[in-house]
């Protein structure tokens, strides 16, 4: 099934990155701003955290990793809200042509990684201004980006099949990623999480991934292994789940759409 799916990928990669690009372009499109909209909203989080962060622990540190988990955040969440919903979005094409589901998926995913990297060619050089240390381990960044990505297509691939079945999933997946956030250090520091409970962080899935991002942006530090293997374990246990529900219920879909 995997090998499957990868063909598909690969047979339509032109129509995914011709509409994954014309949707980031077109996505604000006749407001004042247009593109500068994907960056204005996390921004404006950004301030708002920030100031209360300053406020509770100070610190440039602490503001740099906010900075760092909301943007990372915006585009993980926003591929799991947008890419749940993408089957239904594309009713049309579904009952009109033959495009395999999952490359409607790899579409929003593949848009929101693009903006994901924007953020970054946008970040990474203002923190270097501001005197942020740079290094060749940032080279390494994009990698950590797709793969947190990466993560979220492989959760789309069992969400979007199953929102199309049981509609009620996009009431509760809105209010789940506001909770889910605060599972993990992205708003908090991992210092403030108990000694004793930071090693079942790595039972939810996105915090390794968010964790060696941060690292790597703050200190240069390369991802610790076991952030690598937890990885490596959530990647193949969510792609394993989405390629078995996309098998058994793609033709399902296709009927109810």
């Amino acid at each position: 099934m995997a090998g499957h799916v990868l063909k598909n990928l690969t047979k339509y990669r032109a129509y995914i990155w011709k509409n994954a690009w014309n949707e980031l372009r077109h996505r604000y499109a006749g407001t004042g701003f247009g593109v500068f909209w994907n960056l204005i909203h996390p921004a404006l989080e950004i301030v708002i955290y920030t100031i209360v962060v300053s406020m509770l622990l100070g610190g440039e540190s602490h503001r740099v990793r906010l900075t760092v988990g909301i943007l990372t955040w915006s585009a993980f969440a926003g591929t799991l809200r947008r890419g749940s919903n993408a089957l239904f979005q594309h009713a049309r094409e579904l009952k009109q042509l033959s495009i395999p589901l999952e490359v409607y998926l790899a579409k929003v995913t593949l848009g929101f990684t693009l903006i994901l990297l924007l953020y970054y060619c946008l970040l990474i050089p203002l923190l270097a201004m501001l005197g942020q240390p740079m290094g060749w381990a940032l080279l390494s960044l994009p990698i950590l980006l797709v793969l947190v990505q990466l993560l979220a297509f492989a959760l789309i691939l069992t969400l979007a099949p199953l929102q199309v079945l049981f509609p009620d999933i996009k009431e509760f997946l809105q209010p789940f990623l506001l909770l889910w956030r605060w599972t993990m250090p992205i708003i908090y520091p991992e210092s403030v999480v108990p000694v004793g409970v930071r090693d079942w962080l790595y039972l939810n899935p996105p915090h390794a991934f968010f964790r060696a991002i941060q690292r790597l942006v703050l200190s240069l530090e390369l991802p610790e292994t076991r952030d690598g293997l937890a990885m490596l374990v959530w990647l193949g246990v969510f792609f394993g789940a989405g390629l078995l529900v996309h098998k058994k219920l793609q033709n399902d879909v296709r009927d109810v759409i």
